[in-house]
């Protein structure tokens, strides 16, 4: 009788893995800076320590910089998901207003393979003190 209790209890007591699948949708690809997808972006969270990201986790490895210093068209090629301080230093003093793009930006996926993301525009803006 004993066996059998042990039996029935054990039996009962096991549970089926259960897998949940998400659905992606389109924003959940597209790249990011602190929360901002197009537009204006505070001039201080244009270099969010978290850099360029997305909202399914990709791992963003390169990306160019596109921007105007006032004479010319500047491209930077970028390795990683950080815009370098450089960059980050000369868009706070000098790009106000302007748009900066951030184009050929390549993640790699969880599986491994290479995924082509949107480009992405945003005009750095001040933020006013009373927000």
């Amino acid at each position: 009788m004993l066996s059998f209790l042990i039996f029935c209890t054990s039996t009962y007591s096991q549970v089926d893995q259960v897998e949940i699948k998400k659905d992606y949708g389109e924003m959940d690809f597209a790249p990011q800076i602190a929360g901002y997808f197009d537009g204006e972006i505070p001039v201080d969270e244009i270099c969010d320590t978290r850099g360029l990201i997305t909202r399914r986790g990709l791992k963003i490895i390169v990306f160019d910089i596109d921007y105007h210093d006032g004479d010319e068209s500047k491209k930077v090629h970028v390795v990683g998901n950080q815009i370098p301080d450089s960059i980050c230093v000369y868009i706070r003093k000098y790009k106000i207003g302007n748009e900066i793009f951030f184009t050929n930006i390549k993640a790699v996926d969880l599986d491994g393979s290479i995924k082509n993301l949107s480009p992405l525009r945003l005009v750095a803006i001040k933020q006013e003190d009373n927000e």
